[in-house]
């Protein structure tokens, strides 16, 4: 194996348990609140508390690989910029990034409404719990049985998170390459 490729897959892996471990850390925090102590409307607010900043923070993540790869690729040269050579930026590694974490727990939601398991579900939404929060608080999901709304809720859910990861690489690169287009014009026009 390359040691290119061995690097682009423990960036892969770092971003998939990084997506994880942001996920379980609000969505354990989610879970006081899923207690029927707790009133619906404060359930239904406190829901948001929690997905923001998990939305934000997957986001930031993904600016923060995006800009790793394309310090990685931008490496160059007066004769590149002489020749007009082309910033070749794959921008479908960003998806490389959340497949880890969208495939397990696609897998797993789905099958835990397949087999009708609990212990299923509740691996896959431990990392979703604040979603849950909100369909709790309006009485639209019922956590005793594994159903298919569950998955009509868990699973855009999971989709959201990781294009939030997406959309934070994307803007990242686009804004990146941006700024090296200009200062490679203005080096052009400097030397001419």
């Amino acid at each position: 194996m390359k040691k290119q490729t061995k690097q682009n897959i423990k960036r892969y892996v770092l971003s998939c348990f990084t997506i994880y471990g942001i996920s379980l850390l609000f969505s354990l925090f989610s879970l006081i609140f899923i207690l029927d102590i707790m009133p619906g409307w404060l359930q239904f607010v406190v829901s948001f508390v929690f997905i923001a900043p998990t939305m934000f923070m997957l986001f930031s993540q993904g600016k923060v690989q995006g800009e790793k790869l394309f310090k990685l690729r931008a490496k160059t040269n007066l004769s590149d910029i002489h020749e007009e050579q082309a910033l070749d930026i794959p921008m479908y590694d960003c998806v490389f990034h959340v497949l880890g974490f969208v495939i397990p727990v696609f897998a797993v939601l789905i099958l835990s409404v397949i087999l009708k398991n609990n212990v299923l579900q509740f691996i896959g939404i431990i990392f979703e719990f604040p979603i849950a929060l909100i369909f709790l608080s309006v009485g639209a999901l019922n956590l005793q049985t594994p159903s298919a709304v569950m998955l009509g809720i868990f699973l855009p859910y999971t989709l959201i998170a990781a294009g939030m990861f997406i959309l934070g690489f994307v803007l990242k690169v686009y804004r990146l390459k941006c700024q090296h287009g200009s200062i490679r014009n203005e080096l052009r026009t400097f030397d001419n």
